[in-house]
Formats: structure tokens, C-alpha cells, sequence
């Protein structure tokens, strides 16, 4: 049980680690692509790449994917359509730091409820004192150390945006445990990329040549690669490994590692200075996750 949460930890914070970065590319590339054409390539390229890795199980377990169509619609417009276009929206809107704090925020709530009520994960002491801990780290680094500017934070449309994108991904931390028997790792992602790849198309052709055409050059092409290869296939794969060990609250958990992760991005890219409200946040933060993921004496703890 304990190198099962050990394993578990490092696959999520891995994740975390390559999911940080996504925030950054949003904000990046506002005057490349649309929010829509943006997700559409994302899970294009996606889809492409696991395609020879899931074809084989695919095959299989065809059978199994219509008898529950519907379950993988769902995730597929959720789990990745909705919530990613959501993302590339709020980064015309606001700055990738406030999207990388308010996902982190609401995403793990979301999880911890969705998981106590549909999958009947005990909401626990643990639990609870994770989410606490972990909203203390971040409000510390909005407020960079000084709490009393929480009184000056507001909200903006792009915040908004990223509350419901964070309540996306907290209801596919969930669902994704109620993944059929009998479905692999790599089949189940690749029809779920290719969902939501095909569910945006309609969309991004609109978007493309009615409200912002996309920029093809070298830079869109690194943007793309990197959130369809890295933040897509190699994260997910890890992110759902991760939720399978460690359980969809203690795994979205996680989630709050991604603003301090921010954070080291922006000392390493942008030559900003790394504060100590920002180390103390992390630690804050970080102590949230190990509360949250330490194994209980009990086996069923």
C-alpha cells in the first residue's frame, strides 16, 4: 500500500510538473490560434501519436466501447473538448498565473465531493486537512505573503472561465475511476482524444474563418507538439495511472503543486526572482499532499 501511494505520488507530480506548463503556452499563443483550433490541434496531434500504441487494444475492445457509448461521449466533451477550449479562453482574459492558482483551487473540491458522493471515496480527516492546507499555500501566493490584499482580488472573466474549467477536470478526476472493465490505458485515451478531437472540428472550422484565423508558422507548430505530445499523451497516461493508485480526491490533490511549479517556470524562462512567500506557499502546499496521500495504518484507510 505505501509504494502503491509512493508510485502514485511521483506519476501525479510528473504529471503536474508537465501540465504547468500548459498555462504558460495559453498565454503564449492568444495571437496564434483560437481557443477552439487550439484544443482541435491539441487532441489532433494527440490522437495521431497513440494511435499505433492503442490500435491493437483497440481492436479488442471495440465491443466493450459501444456497449458504453455514451459514458465515453461524455468524457470525451467534458474531459477534453470543453474543458481545454475553457483553459485557451481564459488565457485572452487573464494572466496564466491566476489560471494556474484557480484551477488548482477548484478542481481538487470539485474531485473530493464528486468522489465521496458518485464513488464512494470516505471523506476523511485527511482529506480535509489537504484541501485546507493547500488553499492556505495559494491564497499565500496570490497575496504574495500579505493576506490582507485578498480584499483587493478580483475576479476576472478569464478567473471565471478557469472556475469552470477547474469543475471539468474535478468531474473527470471522478468519472475516469468508473472506467469500464476490460478497457487499456492507451485504447481508452486514444478514443477519447479522437472524441474530442472530432467534437471540436465544426467548431474550430468556424472559429479559424469567422473570428480568428490561425498563425501556421514555426511557433504554432512547437505550441502544438508540445501540448499534443507532452501535456497531452505523456501526462494523461501518467495523471489516470496516478488516479488508479491513489484514488481521484487524493490524486486532484495534486493539482495545487501546479501554481509553485508556475512559479519555478517563470524564474527559470522570465528571470523572475523566487520570493520567500513563494517558498513558503510550496511548503505549505506540499505538506497539504503528503497529509493527504500518507498511507493509513488501516488497508482501507
Amino acid at each position: 500500500m505505501k509504494k502503491t501511494n509512493q508510485i502514485g505520488a511521483l506519476l501525479a507530480i510528473i504529471a503536474c510538473i508537465i501540465w504547468s506548463g500548459n498555462f504558460v503556452i495559453s498565454k503564449y499563443a492568444v495571437h496564434l490560434a483560437g481557443p477552439i483550433s487550439l484544443a482541435f490541434f491539441r487532441w489532433s496531434i494527440a490522437t495521431i501519436i497513440i494511435f499505433p500504441l492503442a490500435y491493437s487494444n483497440f481492436k479488442k475492445e471495440l465491443p466493450i466501447f459501444l456497449k458504453n457509448k455514451a459514458y465515453f461521449f461524455w468524457m470525451g466533451l467534458v474531459g477534453f473538448a470543453i474543458y481545454n477550449t475553457l483553459i485557451y479562453t481564459a488565457g485572452h482574459y487573464t494572466t496564466a498565473i491566476n489560471m494556474a492558482l484557480i484551477g488548482s483551487v477548484t478542481h481538487p473540491i470539485v474531485a473530493t465531493v464528486l468522489a465521496a458522493i458518485f464513488v464512494n471515496e470516505k471523506l476523511h480527516w485527511k482529506n480535509i486537512t489537504g484541501i485546507v492546507l493547500g488553499f492556505i499555500g495559494i491564497i499565500f501566493l496570490i497575496t504574495k505573503g500579505e493576506i490582507t490584499t485578498i480584499a483587493h482580488f478580483r475576479f476576472s472573466t478569464g478567473d471565471l472561465w478557469m472556475i469552470a474549467a477547474g469543475f471539468c477536470f474535478g468531474s473527470y478526476n471522478v468519472f475516469v475511476r468508473k472506467k469500464p472493465a476490460g478497457i487499456s490505458n492507451n485504447s481508452f485515451l486514444f478514443v477519447l482524444f479522437a472524441i474530442g478531437a472530432i467534437i471540436l472540428l465544426p467548431f474550430c472550422i468556424y472559429e479559424s474563418y469567422y473570428i480568428q484565423p490561425v498563425v501556421y508558422n514555426r511557433h504554432f507548430l512547437y505550441v502544438v507538439l508540445y501540448l499534443g505530445i507532452g501535456n497531452s499523451t505523456i501526462a494523461y497516461f501518467l495523471w489516470n495511472s496516478a488516479i488508479h493508485k491513489l484514488g481521484a480526491s487524493k490524486t486532484a490533490l495534486f493539482g495545487t503543486l501546479i501554481p509553485l511549479l508556475s512559479s519555478i517556470e517563470a524564474l527559470w524562462l522570465l528571470d523572475e526572482q523566487f520570493n520567500n512567500f513563494q517558498l513558503i506557499s510550496g511548503l505549505i502546499i506540499i505538506s497539504g499532499i503528503v497529509i493527504n496521500t500518507w498511507p493509513s495504518k488501516k488497508l482501507n484507510g
